[in-house]
């Protein structure tokens, strides 16, 4: 069912756009615009409310970033949903409170990559029978998710899928390579950031 559904909402994707097909399968933009309302935010949290286990990759996060998800970081928390998030430490832009605030969940499981400048956007959500990834230029902050200009591509590919393999074994090597963050990286961390934007350490 879901082979023939994906099927058709891919040639309405790539071939011909008035093939009718299940919209829920079919390549999506998600961008932000302001009208018709619409935010990159409104389909992570989609995705993340109905996904069997999740997978960031992104170079930046900000508790702005992790506060437009808690809500629902907190209920994937309840349900015993699990995840894995890698960050990076390129330009040392990654906050470390956002950090601390991802570390609190037990059900994710966060690295930073801190000896490559990582650059990638990427979000997978595991569902019983597919996958959904989105991949494009949006970081976790509050601003790439809701108000700047994104550029996003959502696609649904089977389990089975060439695209499914790249990107998980992409994904694997990257997160197996990143560091296990801790509150003791994150203190660490901490004098980085706080040298690299001129911020005075808390006395």
């Amino acid at each position: 069912m879901v082979l023939d559904e994906l099927s058709k909402s891919l040639k309405t994707g790539f071939v011909d756009k008035e093939l009718i097909s299940e919209k829920l399968y079919q390549p999506t933009l998600l961008v932000n615009k302001k009208n018709p309302p619409r935010k990159v935010l409104s389909t992570i949290l989609e995705e993340l409310k109905y996904c069997d286990e999740f997978f960031i990759s992104v170079a930046f996060v900000t508790t702005s970033g992790v506060a437009t998800l808690i809500n629902t970081l907190k209920e994937l928390e309840e349900k015993g949903v699990k995840g894995k998030v890698i960050v990076s430490q390129y330009l040392n832009f990654t906050q470390p409170e956002a950090l601390r605030k991802l570390l609190k969940f037990p059900n994710i499981e966060l690295r930073i990559a801190t000896n490559v400048n990582s650059h990638s956007k990427g979000y997978l959500f595991r569902k019983s029978e597919y996958h959904n990834i989105i991949i494009g230029s949006s970081n976790l902050t509050a601003s790439a998710l809701a108000t700047n200009k994104e550029w996003n591509l959502k696609v649904s590919a089977l389990h089975s899928s060439d695209i499914v393999d790249k990107i998980t074994k992409e994904f694997d090597t990257d997160f197996q390579n990143g560091t296990a963050v801790t509150e003791s990286f994150i203190c660490a961390y901490e004098d980085i950031y706080n040298s690299s934007f001129g911020i005075q350490n808390k006395q």
